[in-house]
C-alpha cells in the first residue's frame, strides 16, 4: 500500500501540494465552453448554473446566439448574459482570459502589478488595469457588513506623499513637521483578528486619529471582543467601547504580560512589500481598494489557489456593476476614496 503524503511537520503551506490545486497547465487546457459554464455556476449557484432572468427572477429562460439568454415572461422578455449587471459586464475579452486574470492575480501573493497582467495574458495595459481594479472594488465591499471577534489588533500605516529630498544636507528640512509636508500622505486604519482564519478590516482614513479609530471600532468590532494597541493617543477613546489592551513600543515591541500587536504587524509587512517590489507606488486615490485587497490576500493566505480562484469569481459576479469603473477611460473617474464619516461624541 502506498503511503500517504503527509505536509513535513514546519513546513509553510505555499510549500505544500495542497495550495495548488490549479496550475497555470490546468488552466491552459480549459477550452472557452468549460470557463463559461463555471462563470455560470458561480453567478447562479442555486441553480447549478442554469440561468434566471435578473429582472423578473423567472426559470423560464431560452438560450440565444453569442451566450446570450431570453426571458419567456410575457412582460419582462429582458435579453441577458451570464457577466450581465456584474463586474464584468460589457465584457470583450474572452471567458478563459478573464479566468486565467483571475488566477495569475490570486496566485500574486503580494498583488499583481497590471503591467505584468497584460504581458502575460496578451492585452492592453488598460484592459489589465481596469480588470484588476474591478476585482479590488468587489473584494473591497466584503468589508461592510464585517463584525470582528475575540482579540483584535488596531494599528496604522502611512504611505505615499514622498517628497525627494534636496542634494545638499543643508538644503533639506524635517519632514516630519506638519508644515513640510505636501498634504498628500494617507494613513491605512487596520483592525484584524488573532487567530488562524482572522479578518482584517481596513478603512483609509487622512490621519490616525481618535475618531475614526473609535468609529471602525464601533461598526466592525463586537462588544465582546478585546482590543490591542500600541501607545498612540488615537486609541484612548476605544477604552469606551471595549476592553483594551497596551503596549508600548517606544519601550519594548512586547510587554511583559505577552501583550503585543505582531499580527497587524505583519499585515503592514505585506503592504509595505506590495508597495516597494510589485506597484512601486500606490494611487493615492485607489489607495483604498489596493489595500482591501492586500488584507484579502492576507485573510486567505491558507486557501488553495483553485479556491482563491473561484472565490474572487463568485464574488465578482455577485456584485453590480462598478459605477467608478465602468467608462473610466472615456472620462468616469471615481473620488477620492477616503473615508470622511462622524465623529465620536463629546
Amino acid at each position: 500500500m502506498a503511503k500517504s503524503r503527509q505536509q513535513p511537520k514546519g513546513q509553510h503551506f505555499l510549500l505544500s501540494p495542497e495550495c495548488r490545486t490549479l496550475t497555470v497547465m490546468d488552466l491552459a487546457k480549459v477550452r472557452e465552453e468549460t470557463a463559461h459554464g463555471w462563470f455560470r455556476k458561480m453567478r447562479w449557484p442555486e441553480t447549478d448554473g442554469e440561468p434566471y432572468c435578473p429582472k423578473c427572477g423567472t426559470l423560464r429562460c431560452h438560450a440565444m446566439s453569442r451566450g446570450r439568454f431570453k426571458c419567456s415572461d410575457r412582460v419582462c422578455k429582458a435579453v441577458f448574459t451570464v457577466t450581465s449587471g456584474t463586474v464584468f459586464a460589457s465584457r470583450k475579452l474572452s471567458f478563459r482570459k478573464m479566468l486565467m486574470a483571475i488566477w495569475f492575480s490570486v496566485n500574486s501573493v503580494k498583488g499583481k502589478a497590471a503591467l505584468q497582467l497584460s504581458r502575460e495574458i496578451g492585452v492592453q495595459y488598460k484592459t489589465a488595469w481596469v480588470l484588476l481594479m474591478k476585482l479590488r472594488e468587489a473584494i473591497a465591499w466584503r468589508r461592510d457588513d464585517m463584525v470582528l471577534e475575540g482579540e483584535v489588533e488596531i494599528d496604522g500605516k502611512y504611505a505615499g506623499g514622498h517628497i525627494r529630498p534636496e542634494n545638499k544636507a543643508e538644503d533639506r528640512v524635517d519632514r516630519r513637521l506638519k508644515k513640510f509636508q505636501n498634504m498628500k500622505r494617507l494613513c491605512a486604519l487596520a483592525i484584524r483578528e488573532r487567530g488562524l482564519g482572522g479578518r482584517t478590516f481596513t478603512r483609509v482614513i487622512r490621519d490616525e486619529d481618535g475618531d475614526a479609530a473609535w468609529a471602525a471600532v464601533r461598526d466592525h468590532v463586537s462588544r465582546s471582543a478585546t482590543v490591542i494597541a500600541d501607545e498612540h493617543a488615537s486609541y484612548n477613546d476605544i477604552v469606551g467601547l471595549n476592553r483594551m489592551q497596551r503596549v508600548n513600543h517606544s519601550k519594548a515591541y512586547q510587554a511583559e504580560d505577552g501583550t503585543n500587536t505582531n499580527q497587524i504587524e505583519s499585515f503592514f509587512s505585506r503592504v509595505q512589500r506590495a508597495y516597494v517590489g510589485i506597484h512601486h507606488r500606490f494611487s493615492l486615490k485607489y489607495f483604498d481598494w489596493y489595500v482591501a485587497e492586500l488584507a484579502w490576500r492576507e485573510d486567505t493566505r491558507y486557501h488553495a489557489n483553485r479556491s482563491q480562484t473561484f472565490s474572487v469569481l463568485r464574488t465578482a459576479l455577485s456584485r453590480p456593476t462598478s459605477r467608478f469603473l465602468c467608462g473610466y477611460w472615456q472620462g468616469n473617474k471615481p473620488p477620492d476614496l477616503i473615508w470622511e464619516g462622524k465623529k465620536a461624541p463629546a
